[in-house]
């Protein structure tokens, strides 16, 4: 009874060891793939660990992550210029985790487009472009519209300060307060 019981308690362990070590560091099985049609540097989530940042300039402000100015983009007095590409670096896909990678991607500059989405493209055109890709879209008051698949986001800002933003989640399974 004795050794049955071990034997039972033993693979109760391992099973849980097992567990544990295929969830640890689980990366979501869909990743946005990255557009063709794009003039962006970098892309969601890519690894950015050892990236040569040289050349871009940095927001700073950040704490647990990261902003960098996309390549031939310059601060102007210490604020991010209206018109430009910034990257924004955390860990993932837990702030826990070890690595740089890019989780958001901000976008105001017209001459950059995604999935042949720019911020001056039209709502319908968003609503299109992204339901045909399987993103569940959404609009918001302040024209704000939103596609979310697999813990990403794509979010287009209308209006006066338009912006397209792409964003990966990134959890926070330890509760690192910022």
């Amino acid at each position: 009874m004795k050794k049955a019981m071990a034997v039972v308690l033993a693979a109760g362990l391992i099973a849980g060891i097992c567990a544990v070590a295929l969830f640890a560091r689980r990366e979501p099985s869909f990743v946005p793939p990255r557009p063709e049609d794009t003039a962006l540097e970098f892309w969601i989530c890519d690894d950015v660990t050892e990236t040569d940042w040289s050349g871009h300039e940095e927001a700073v402000g950040w704490f647990g992550a990261a902003e960098y100015l996309g390549r031939g983009y310059s601060m102007e007095g210490g604020e991010r210029p209206p018109v430009r590409v910034s990257y924004i670096l955390t860990a993932w896909p837990d702030h826990s985790d070890v690595g740089s990678y890019v989780t958001t991607i901000e976008i105001t500059d017209p001459a950059v487009s995604v999935y042949g989405l720019t911020v001056d493209s039209e709502p319908e055109e968003f609503e299109r472009v992204m339901k045909s890709m399987g993103y569940r879209v959404e609009s918001a008051d302040g024209g704000l519209q939103t596609a979310a698949r697999g813990g990403f986001t794509f979010s287009l800002q209308h209006g006066d300060s338009p912006s397209l933003r792409v964003s990966a989640h990134v959890s926070n399974r330890d509760g690192v307060v910022f």
